[in-house]
């Protein structure tokens, strides 16, 4: 079942995120909330789910997952735990060291290419 606005934010936040990788430089929730137009109630929750849904899109596809440019503002410059939990359901991420494989995935992503490999 499609859902078209879900959809249209999704084509957002991949814009916004292709330009923060090519920038080099990671977006809060608020600031993606914010430029991708995600409207209240409940914003970080309901963009958390758009990244949510980007990770696993880009992992499925073989890439680089740009969902890991979005970072809490709290959380010391990184992803919240929803990002590393369906990190780990999705076969890319052990649970041993978040600091580590979030440093890892934005080296990747911060090459010439974005591309894993």
């Amino acid at each position: 079942m499609t859902n078209p606005a879900r959809d249209a934010a999704l084509v957002r936040l991949r814009a916004l995120l292709e330009q923060a990788r090519r920038e080099r430089r990671t977006i809060t929730y608020l600031q993606a909330a914010d430029a991708v137009g995600v409207e209240p109630p409940q914003r970080i929750h309901k963009l958390a789910r758009l990244v949510e849904i980007l990770l696993k899109q880009d992992v499925e596809a073989g890439l680089a997952p740009l969902a890991a440019l979005v970072v809490s503002r709290v959380r010391g410059g990184l992803p919240a735990p929803g990002f590393f939990d369906r990190a780990a359901r999705l076969g890319i991420f052990d649970g041993s060291d978040p600091a580590r494989f979030h440093s890892e995935l934005l080296a990747v992503l911060f090459d010439s290419t974005g591309n894993p490999r």
